[in-house]
């Protein structure tokens, strides 16, 4: 088949999907078809609408085409997760399925948590699989390249960022199958007694600010390089209008093991079939068994006891090894209201098109409760952005009634439309001069963080002039970008939450105000008792805040006990703590803690450099990524058949997979920002795509050989109760504290860890380091 045929098909193909959607998209606004959301408020379900095509319409849709287009590639993600204690360990299989009569290279950008470690990458096809192993980026991609032009079946696993990757599978043959498998490890996010599970599904569409570059763009997405994201088409995969879908049916199981007794089980985002196997354990699945992946899937649980011990894990595989050790722990106090602090706090509001929707209304919702818990000797400033800055005044002012009034009316005023600039907010909002009499700055920044220049933004948040200031994101909508999100907490020394479309925003807003109005707890030492611990992560522990865990992981290669003291003050007064701990010969358990360690000190030297990478850095990382076999900015996982299994035949056809519209976007104003950034490149054949609101990417046809990939690019919330969901349009265009009065309590610990129940989570995928099972 020539590559002007295929081209033809293609788009004859595509034109009877296209009409085929828009029937069905006009009958999904009229009729009630499926439900996608599943929250609840105060004990009563409340489900979520959602513009879909219905199930059965759309299975009778791709019988009827007159042969399958490329956007049933994917066609299922299969999710499993096994949470035991603070970690999680998830096992993903994505299944692409070549429609076509030639030989396929598929191409798919996909999201997964920020903080998780990589560490198991194979790919099956029939009775064969092939096991991946981390390599340099560059040899990895060479690899695969070379295997990929000779025939060879090969998959190909890169980090774009740390919650974006990109993914390539080679010579699926013609109407075959392949599953990649995937698997990670990460630590739950934990708020006082909640421990959340969460799961991205998609992309969001990302604002690319800065000028073209003159070279051509190194990926395939709709988005052009430009000088402030020199990778921004690698990050901006072509996605669908709303009301489409693609082929990608999402199945999800979530099996935890708490080892305490669980109070409560959740569903924030979708609605859940749940399985009470004892009192400590617990299976969650999809209510409907699949879902669409427009948005993330979020699950909490809240564990019985207002106070639990102290968690210590420890694994050591053999006594010629090194060990790892995590502690985690969780002190509590409490003050009296009066000896509060007077603060500035300086709220940053996202108007940006990405925001509309129930986005805007929850931002609206949350800064107004923010507004309405200022104590009366702050002072406070607010700040709205898209394309441009508006400041509320000019200057901050005091939180009197009739100007805390004023900004209410201010927030319920904006409207959310243009891009999202959000660099020079920031540097408005904080390139002031501070309070001459030493009043602490607290920045909210009110986002959805969906933008390209992320390294940029991290970069300016360390300057030594804000080291005064706490930095609080609070993040929005169906998918927000968690990396910048999560960062910008950690390098602004706070905290972040997230609030999803169907949330109670006023309830989330409730508990982060609770926990800033107390004080935090100040210059955390650790005195590890005479126990030798190498690379501490943290090296230099972050203030602490109420209700927030801290997390301290490290190496050792010396058995020993000792007692572990965690010192630190707040308002001058000083807490301390203490625990035993045993260091042991060897603990098989808890296997999944190096990885984790590996990925932290990963995270530490990438938070230092970002935004102004060295080579040392770039060293550092790659060598723990080869070491403990995990993704990294500069290793990649690739998996290649030795031997060709069949002779190839035919031509190779290059297709990227297109990824749904998040829940609350639509295409009108996504697609403006697309024919902006595509304006000023000129498009090769081989990486045409979505623009301004037509069909996606066709799938290229190439004599002989895929045409090469482009060069690797270079680095670049707590927990929520579901409530029912404000409703919105759309636009776009590129956790509770302690409390009380009273002095300083004792100090108590957050978690318990049942040593069997995480042994259990904690196992590696048994092929691991196995080499191809059958030829």
């Amino acid at each position: 088949m020539t590559a002007h045929s295929i081209d033809t098909r293609c788009r004859s193909i595509w034109s009877a999907v296209g009409r085929s959607f828009v029937v069905l998209a006009s009958v999904c606004l009229f009729c009630p078809v499926a439900q996608a959301g599943y929250t609840v408020l105060d004990g009563a379900p409340v489900t979520q609408g959602q513009m879909r095509v219905a199930e059965d319409d759309f299975d009778e849709l791709k019988a009827t085409l007159p042969s399958p287009s490329q956007c049933f590639t994917l066609k299922e993600t299969r999710v499993e997760a096994d949470v035991s204690g603070v970690l999680a360990r998830v096992r993903v299989s994505q299944v692409f399925k070549n429609p076509y009569s030639e030989r396929l290279e598929a191409l798919y950008v996909f999201p997964l948590p920020e903080n998780c470690a990589v560490d198991a990458y194979s790919f099956q096809i029939g009775e064969r699989l092939i096991v991946g192993e981390v390599k340099r980026k560059e040899d990895a991609r060479r690899e695969y390249e070379q295997a990929r032009d000779e025939g060879r079946k090969a998959a190909l696993l890169e980090q774009e960022r740390a919650n974006v990757f990109s993914q390539a599978v080679a010579n699926i043959p013609p109407d075959g199958e392949v599953t990649v498998n995937i698997e990670y490890v990460h630590p739950l996010e934990i708020d006082e007694d909640r421990y959340v599970f969460r799961f991205p599904m998609v992309v969001g569409p990302r604002y690319i600010p800065g000028e073209p570059l003159s070279r051509p763009s190194v990926g395939r997405g709709w988005a052009a390089d430009t000088d402030q994201v020199p990778d921004a088409s690698r990050i901006t995969p072509d996605f669908l209008p709303e009301g489409m879908r693609n082929g990608n049916d999402v199945f999800v199981t979530v099996n935890v093991d708490a080892a305490m007794p669980i109070q409560e089980i959740v569903p924030v985002t979708h609605e859940l079939d749940i399985q009470r196997t004892s009192e400590t354990q617990t299976v969650a699945t999809l209510k409907n068994q699949s879902t669409i992946a427009d948005k993330d899937f979020v699950i909490e649980y809240r564990l019985a006891g207002e106070q639990s011990t102290l968690a210590s894990l420890v694994h050591r595989p053999a006594e010629s090894e090194a060990g790892y050790v995590m502690l985690a722990l969780q002190p509590k106090w409490s003050i009296e209201p009066a000896e509060i602090t007077p603060r500035e706090v300086i709220v940053v509001l996202d108007t940006s098109g990405s925001m509309n929707g129930p986005a805007i209304s929850q931002l609206r919702l949350f800064a107004q409760h923010v507004l309405d818990h200022l104590n009366p000797q702050d002072e406070f400033r607010m700040i709205a952005f898209n394309n441009h800055a508006t400041a509320f005044r000019q200057d901050s002012v005091v939180a009197t009634d009739a100007n805390v009034q004023a900004a209410k009316q201010f927030v319920r005023g904006l409207r959310a439309s243009g891009g999202t600039k959000l660099l020079p907010a920031l540097q408005l909002a904080l390139g002031g001069n501070a309070d001459e009499q030493a009043r602490p700055r607290y920045m909210i920044l009110l986002t959805d963080a969906l933008v390209g220049n992320d390294h940029s933004i991290l970069r300016y948040l360390q300057n030594p002039e804000f080291q005064d200031a706490r930095v609080f994101p609070i993040g929005f909508g169906a998918a927000p970008n968690d990396y910048l999100i999560n960062r910008a907490a950690e390098m602004g020394r706070g905290f972040s939450m997230q609030v999803n479309n169907q949330d109670n925003a006023g309830e989330i807003a409730r508990r982060f105000n609770e926990r800033t109005s107390q004080p935090y707890m100040t210059d955390l030492q650790i005195d590890w008792g005479g126990l030798v611990i190498k690379d501490q992560v943290p090296s230099r522990l972050p203030d602490l805040y109420a209700g927030k865990p801290l997390v301290v992981l490290g190496r050792y290669e010396t058995s020993a006990m000792g007692t572990v003291r965690l010192q630190g003050n707040v308002l001058g007064q000083a807490v301390e703590m203490e625990l035993e701990l045993d260091l042991p010969t060897q603990e098989v358990a808890h296997d999944s803690i190096g990885p984790i360690w590996a990925r932290q000190r990963i995270r530490q030297i990438w938070n230092r450099d970002v935004g102004h990478e060295t080579p040392q850095g770039r060293e550092e990382i790659t060598a723990l990524g080869l070491r403990h076999q995990l993704m990294t900015q500069y290793t990649s996982f690739i998996a290649v058949e030795k031997e060709l299994s069949e002779t190839p035949q035919g031509s190779l056809i290059s297709e990227s997979v297109p990824v749904m519209m998040p829940e609350g976007m639509t295409e009108k104003s996504v697609g403006r920002s697309r024919a902006v950034a595509r304006s000023a490149r000129s498009i090769p054949p081989a990486a045409s795509a979505v623009a301004g609101g037509t069909a996606p990417q066709r799938p290229v046809a190439v004599d002989n050989a895929a045409p090469s990939m482009p060069p690797p690019s270079g680095p670049s919330s707590s927990s929520s109760r579901p409530r029912q969901s404000p409703s919105g349009g759309s636009n776009f265009s590129g956790a509770s504290g302690g409390g009380g009065g009273g002095p300083i309590g004792p100090v108590t610990a957050i978690f318990s860890i049942g040593g069997a129940g995480a042994a259990a989570m904690m196992r590696r995928r048994k092929a691991r380091n196995a080499t191809e099972r059958t030829r």
